[in-house]
């Protein structure tokens, strides 16, 4: 069995739920190996490290288990996706400086946003960093990255395709 460390997003039912609510239902569900985030009204996040045979099946066993928990909670996001140097040096468990002098090189990759505080997809700096700095990290990370950019990005699509629609 392997490890997983992922990310998801919910949206939660009703106008201004409190996700507190919901902490020992979740627990009790079986999102006994995830932190939880409550921080914003009417939303929760939750941070899994959870062992499965597969990504896919770790994940979709963490969806059904929020979704037992609180019924009508709709997936908005997984991560890790859209990060900043800070999240980069964090995850990888180095120093700041040192992403970004990764990042400074001509051939990094783009900001997906450029900003106050530049982000990039995850999975792209990892891709990167492995080809052209020969940094090492476990597999299942550049995984998790991936499959939480195709997630993220048909959620994107679906809504620029509603947004379409009403124009």
């Amino acid at each position: 069995m392997k490890c997983y460390d992922f990310e998801l997003s919910f949206k939660l039912p009703g106008v201004n739920a409190d996700g507190e609510q919901y902490l020992d239902a979740l627990y009790e569900a079986g999102c006994d190996d995830a932190m939880i985030g409550v921080g914003r009204k009417g939303y929760i996040s939750a941070d899994f490290s959870r062992e499965s045979t597969s990504l896919d099946s770790a994940v979709e066993s963490a969806i059904l288990e929020v979704q037992k928990a609180i019924p009508g909670a709709r997936l908005i996001s997984a991560g890790p996706d859209l990060v900043g140097v800070s999240d980069i040096a964090a995850i990888l468990e180095c120093s700041r400086q040192n992403i970004r002098q990764h990042l400074s090189d001509a051939n990094a990759p783009i900001p997906t946003y450029q900003g106050k505080r530049d982000m990039w997809h995850f999975g792209e700096v990892l891709i990167w960093l492995r080809d052209a700095k020969g940094v090492q990290t476990a597999p299942e990370l550049l995984e998790v990255a991936a499959h939480a950019m195709q997630f993220n990005a048909a959620q994107e699509i679906e809504k620029a395709k509603h947004v379409a629609m009403l124009v």
